[in-house]
């Protein structure tokens, strides 16, 4: 690669496949430098990636570059990789590690410093809005995607999918749900640690993970309590697929934990937004989002809007519910309506 120049291209599409030797990430970063006029950036990578010779502050700008996409299947997280270049022009980002637990002796999941260090390098405007999604399949298949939004309307997107494999005994070597509960603490810890917090104006959180025993339940109880002690006024909190319990544990009847002198209170939130909560609970959980309203108005900082799309929920509770919001919007689901991975749409 590095016996090509072409300083004047402005889009640049690359598929590196698997070789003994590996990749050497010094040839592309060499080539993207001396192309300054690249507007759009398509790499795919299934080789593993050497950075020898690369020094750990090099850093290559690419001023004019609008779209930028990574995508490496490699046990080496594309990550450090990326961490190597910077596009300060950049309206659509989107880093994407696929990795197979069978083929890898590295860490599954990146640390929370690498997503820190990728969202603050790409991250030049006020983040407004940030979409959390994360799918455990059966294949068995665990994916994350990170979005953040900005100001400008740019975006960076980052995306983790994992597979596993089938040992002789037939169980999985690392199941869906241990992934997916490892990738939503660290998610939040990104989402908490992100420079521009309470710039941060809609949070959406998107999820299908079956909490089945209790040690899963403080786990994501604790990540959400630290979230929103952390984050400031929101306009909207929209809660998609998700197991309600983490968020509203303290209003559970009983209590899913002692908070006794610990008072439980929500940031200032505009709307709050509950898209197809799993059936399973769903009772109990809409009496708790009843207690956390009255929590919230007695506070003096009540919900504006409250807008549910569930089954099967009692319109005594709508009722009650209107009590404590400015506005209360109830759907009844009959069709479940598909949901884009990076948009706020429902």
């Amino acid at each position: 690669m590095k016996h090509f120049i072409f300083p004047n291209i402005t889009t640049f599409e690359l598929w590196i496949k698997s070789t003994e030797e590996g990749f050497r990430a010094s040839e592309l970063l060499d080539f993207l430098e001396a192309s300054p006029m690249l507007q759009t950036v398509q790499v795919k990578i299934t080789s593993f990636i050497s950075l020898q010779g690369v020094a750990q502050t090099r850093v290559v700008v690419l001023p004019n570059i609008h779209t930028f996409s990574l995508i490496v299947y490699s046990s080496h997280p594309c990550y450090e990789l990326a961490s190597h270049m910077t596009c300060p022009s950049a309206s659509h980002t989107s880093l994407v590690y696929k990795v197979d637990v069978e083929y890898t002796d590295q860490d599954i999941v990146p640390s929370v410093a690498s997503w820190n260090n990728i969202v603050r390098q790409y991250t030049k405007s006020p983040v407004e809005a940030v979409t959390l999604e994360i799918n455990p399949s059966q294949d068995p298949i665990a994916t994350c995607t990170l979005t953040f939004r900005s100001s400008d309307a740019s975006v960076i997107r980052l995306e983790l999918e994992v597979s596993g494999y089938i040992t002789d005994d037939g169980g999985f070597d690392m199941t869906a749900q241990d992934i997916c509960l490892e990738v939503f603490s660290q998610a939040f810890r990104t989402i908490r640690n992100h420079p521009q917090l309470p710039n941060i104006k809609r949070l959406h959180i998107k999820g299908r993970i079956s909490i089945m025993e209790s040690e899963e339940l403080t786990q994501m109880v604790s990540e959400v309590e630290r979230l929103f002690k952390s984050v400031g006024p929101l306009d909207e909190l929209i809660l998609t697929n998700c197991d309600l319990r983490p968020y509203v544990s303290p209003f559970l009847d009983p209590p899913q934990f002692n908070y006794v002198g610990q008072p439980v209170t929500f940031p200032p939130i505009n709307e709050l937004t509950i898209l197809h909560p799993p059936h399973a609970g769903d009772g109990e959980c809409m009496d708790a989002i009843l207690e956390l309203a009255k929590s919230q108005h007695t506070l003096g900082v009540p919900f504006k809007r409250v807008t549910i799309r569930t089954q099967r929920l009692s319109k005594t509770m709508v009722n009650m519910l209107d009590s404590w919001v400015g506005e209360v919007i109830y759907h009844e689901n009959r069709l479940r309506i598909p949901i884009s991975d990076t948009d706020f749409e429902y």
